[in-house]
């Protein structure tokens, strides 16, 4: 799992609640009886977004098991599938993400300012 660059991820229009950062890394999900390794594209202190072809539905409860660069202590979480689109990806919002969980994204994030 190599980091391949952080930098901010700033839409011209931005609806979401979080500042984002770039992160591609390995992530494992598993729902709806499947465990698959993918890629993320960025993420912040709200959720994560991972690329694949065929995305878990949308309300899909996902497992999640990545690190935020070579390293790093891996980060263990649940989340909920809130965008899915066939071949381009899905965001998933984090759920029951712990206190120290959430510090080492916001200063992931932060950092790649």
């Amino acid at each position: 799992m190599e980091e391949q660059g952080r930098e901010l991820i700033t839409p011209e229009i931005e609806k979401r609640q979080h500042r984002r950062a770039r992160l591609i890394t390995e992530v494992k999900c598993e729902a709806m009886d499947r465990d698959e390794v993918l890629v993320t594209r960025d993420v912040s202190v709200g959720g994560i977004f991972v690329t694949t072809k065929k995305p878990f539905p949308l309300n899909s409860k996902v497992a999640l098991d990545f690190s935020l660069g070579p390293g790093q202590p891996s980060i263990s979480c649940r989340g909920k599938v809130v965008y899915s689109m066939q071949d381009l990806g899905m965001g998933i919002e984090f759920s029951e993400l712990n206190e120290e969980t959430h510090l080492s994204i916001e200063k992931f994030v932060d950092e790649a300012l």
